[in-house]
């Protein structure tokens, strides 16, 4: 020890003060303190140590493999991102309850456990025609997650269909559920103007009538016969004895203005609203590609957005139209990239995705890709063949 002290004095970290060599050495014998010490514990003690019971070992065991299970829990635990925790904690408080996603109050989703954006989707979705007719369509609701579905999807009701079959006075048809069994008069309406009243004398119950009411407060149009067909409520039969009472007329709706429907309209027509001929032409194009529009915002992506931010008041969309939808699974890259929402990139996605996990099911499935974002898949799904 003297001689390696007597070394370290003369070593190239001489320079260092005597107060820092004092520290160094202290930390050195406190090392070989504690290594001698623990020798001697190992030789004394070792060999006296008490000697478990098979019984004791078992039951170690038993203690070590719960601790491991726990730690394994929370391992996975820390794996879940930030929403998914959130969504796991949440639905262990909740006392979840049966409902209709086509009916479903904005508190009562609330309760379910969805967020506000995914409740300001949802809301959205209705309020522009959107039905759901099964589990799978609520599936598909844009921003809904994975887990979430799992929590909810044994609690979905459709068309109050169960709830009909529990009540103790069950009807015959459980499509007669959805409506009042009372005398029906039917006569014209136009769904843009039909009152309450007459609402009420065509079967509609209450209920329906203030949803019906509260989306037309909310600008929901009806242009052609078929937009009727698209309200929640309103099923093929009933659509069908109602169909020709129907009697829109648009010169009112538009109030006297001439407006053209942007998926029938011919280049003409266009130019008699103030779109040049290039734009009508390219509109006109554009539709065919796309596969018609859902919306009159989408001209922007075919001519410059300050005159489609012009022109769109000009045009509409009917409710009832029927897109062109893509064939996702089937189609190859090259087609796929044909259209205006594929990319050569997000096609490539598409066909990895397909050869490694198999069909795409579900919007959630484009954003697992990295390859669109929010905007995009929104758009796209409404074209989407899944």
């Amino acid at each position: 020890m003297k001689d390696f002290l007597k070394k370290l004095n003369n070593s190239e970290f001489s320079y260092v003060s005597k107060k820092d060599k004092r520290q160094v050495i202290t930390l050195i014998i406190c090392i070989f303190i504690v290594i001698g010490l623990s020798k001697i514990y190992h030789n004394c003690f070792s060999a006296t140590a008490p000697q478990l019971s098979e019984e004791e070992k078992a039951m170690m065991k038993v203690k070590i493999d719960e601790l491991n299970s726990n730690y394994q829990l929370l391992k996975q635990n820390d794996t879940l991102n930030k929403l998914d925790s959130y969504i796991k904690k949440r639905y262990d408080t909740l006392q979840l309850f049966e409902f209709d996603p086509n009916t479903v109050t904005e508190k009562e989703l609330l309760a379910l456990g969805l967020t506000d954006k995914q409740i300001t989707n949802m809301m959205k979705y209705r309020k522009n025609g959107g039905v759901f007719k099964d589990k799978e369509d609520f599936r598909k609701l844009y921003g809904l997650r994975t887990m979430q579905y799992n929590y909810l999807k044994s609690y979905l009701r459709f068309g109050n269909i169960a709830s009909a079959e529990n009540s103790e006075s069950k009807v015959k048809n459980p499509k007669d559920s959805i409506f009042k069994e009372r005398s029906k008069v039917y006569k014209d309406f136009d769904p843009n103007f039909v009152d309450e009243a007459q609402l009420y004398e065509m079967g509609f119950s209450t209920k329906q009538i203030e949803s019906f009411l509260k989306l037309r407060e909310n600008g929901r149009k009806f242009y052609v016969k078929k937009d009727f067909a698209t309200v929640f409520f309103v099923d093929a039969d009933k659509y069908k004895e109602l169909e020709k009472y129907i009697k829109i007329d648009l010169n009112k709706l538009f109030n006297g203005e001439k407006l053209y429907d942007v998926n029938l309209a011919t280049a003409e027509q266009l130019k008699s609203i103030g779109f040049t001929n290039s734009e009508a032409e390219d509109v006109i194009e554009y539709r065919e590609k796309v596969g018609f529009f859902y919306a009159p915002w989408q001209i922007s992506e075919c001519i410059k957005y300050d005159r489609a931010n012009k022109l769109k008041s000009k045009i509409y969309t009917c409710a009832s139209v029927e897109l062109k939808k893509i064939k996702i699974n089937k189609l190859t890259a090259e087609e796929l990239s044909q259209h205006p929402y594929f990319s050569k990139k997000q096609a490539d996605a598409i066909i990895k995705f397909r050869t490694e996990k198999g069909n795409i099911k579900h919007l959630a499935d484009l954003q697992t890709m990295n390859a669109f974002d929010d905007k995009e898949i929104k758009k796209i799904g409404k074209y989407l063949e899944l």
